[in-house]
């Protein structure tokens, strides 16, 4: 396991804090569990990290003041702490908060609640991992953070927004039975995929159509799409979101003002754009996007990064947007 970036809050779990580290460091002898062979599921926040194991222990290193790393208290850690053990299949991060869900389907969530979007009422954070039960009954298939909301999305195609969601406001009235924030988006065909940037909601319904809500200020909410492969994976930035369809093509749009669309000189895109790879070899098996820069996995196992790389973001060695 290899950890690069930012290090404000000890996030990379390396033991000491740092403004960035410009390239992969091993975490060999670090990591309270045996390595990758044990890892299931990673997740990263705006200054932390969650680890989860095969076995469904949980670990967390970095920032810690809404209790986002799960521990029970509000102190920064330097190394990975063992949590507990939960049983999480999946792991997800927003900037100050974490939610898991388990193999029966089930949603924990903890870390900030300032917003209410852990559905708890006069908290300000939820320090342990914390059951949350929704109006809907149903698995829960994924989450997605904004900046001040978080979205789930049911085995069932509905996504229900939980906290200050302002762009569902007027479309999207509060559920009249209960007290939290909440709303529910089910007026569309079933949601197969769903994230979220720092204001808006982008989802994948059928196999190729993409459907955005929320700020449009840098193209990043396209208009109704419908690509010409499957898709398996959504992808989303702050202002720039993607995704990967079955053939290995990765596309991108919104904002690039950083190259976080894998391309240099234009400021956003409306459109979906392929990622233009190094050679026409490369075959994209998996991609993940930061908050405004990306990176993909080839099938041959070369990790290709681009975009913003203030704190070393890329682990090109330097600080140059790619």
């Amino acid at each position: 396991m290899f950890a690069w970036g930012a290090n404000s809050h000890a996030q990379l779990g390396l033991g000491y804090v740092s403004e960035q580290c410009d390239k992969p460091q091993p975490l060999t002898g670090l990591v309270p569990f045996r390595g990758a062979d044990e890892i299931g599921s990673v997740a990263a926040g705006g200054g932390h990290t969650l680890i989860g194991t095969t076995d469904g222990r949980l670990y967390a290193a970095g920032w810690n003041n809404r209790g986002q790393l799960g521990t029970g208290h509000l102190n920064d850690c330097v190394h990975f702490q063992r949590v507990g053990e939960y049983g999480f299949r999946q792991l997800f991060a927003g900037w100050d908060v974490s939610a898991g869900i388990n193999a029966d389907g089930d949603l924990f969530v903890w870390g900030s609640n300032v917003w209410q979007q852990l559905a708890e009422l006069g908290v300000k954070h939820v320090p342990t991992p914390t059951r949350l039960i929704l109006p809907e009954q149903g698995r829960v298939a994924k989450v997605a953070f904004g900046l001040q909301y978080m979205a789930v999305l049911m085995e069932s195609g509905k996504v229900w927004v939980l906290g200050k969601c302002k762009f569902l406001a007027n479309d999207y009235p509060l559920e009249p039975a209960t007290k939290l924030t909440i709303r529910c988006i089910s007026d569309r065909a079933p949601v197969r995929d769903v994230v979220s940037g720092d204001n808006r909601l982008v989802m994948l319904i059928g196999d190729r159509r993409i459907n955005c809500l929320g700020d449009e200020k840098h193209g990043q909410c396209l208009e109704e799409q419908t690509l010409p492969e499957d898709v398996i994976k959504l992808e989303s930035g702050w202002t720039h979101s993607g995704c990967l369809t079955t053939n290995g093509t990765v596309y991108l749009w919104g904002r690039n003002n950083y190259g976080q669309l894998g391309m240099p000189g234009e400021h956003f895109s409306m459109h979906p754009q392929k990622l233009r790879l190094e050679t026409g070899d490369m075959v994209v098996q998996d991609v993940s996007l930061g908050s405004q820069h990306g990176a993909a996995l080839t099938k041959d196992g070369r990790v290709i990064c681009w975009g913003w790389n203030e704190h070393g973001n890329c682990g090109t060695g330097g600080t140059e947007n790619v």
